[in-house]
């Protein structure tokens, strides 16, 4: 049960605005630090291992840069390309990534948007 007595306080737009620019400024930190390591030339080796140490024959091509290049690359590679290049862990995680992402959660959002922001 909750507690009704005069001491409880309540959430505040001011205590809620903190946590928002605290959790802004943390997603911010973590995000920089890990572009400024995925981008060393010295960390290809951890990041892009199939890359940098498969032999000749069996390199996998290089992927875009670009956040909306690389997703546009790993959503129209075929199946088979992607089984051959990185195994079928690889495949079914990016199957997941379509079947899950792009055909249930995407148009459940739109759906979700499109219903909640006429009522509010």
């Amino acid at each position: 049960m909750s507690n009704t007595n005069a001491d409880t306080e309540s959430a505040t737009t001011p205590s809620f605005i903190a946590a928002i620019v605290t959790a802004s400024i943390t997603v911010g930190v973590f995000t920089t630090v890990w572009m400024v390591l995925h981008r060393s030339k010295r960390l290809r080796e951890v990041f892009q291992p199939r890359v940098e140490k498969a032999p000749l024959s069996k390199k996998p091509p290089m992927l875009p840069d670009g956040p909306l290049a690389f997703w546009k690359t790993v959503f129209s590679l075929p199946d088979k390309e992607i089984i051959v290049a990185n195994g079928p862990d690889a495949y079914f995680f990016v199957r997941y990534l379509k079947v899950f992402g792009l055909y249930m959660l995407v148009p459940y959002v739109i759906l979700t948007c499109a219903i909640l922001i006429p009522v509010s």
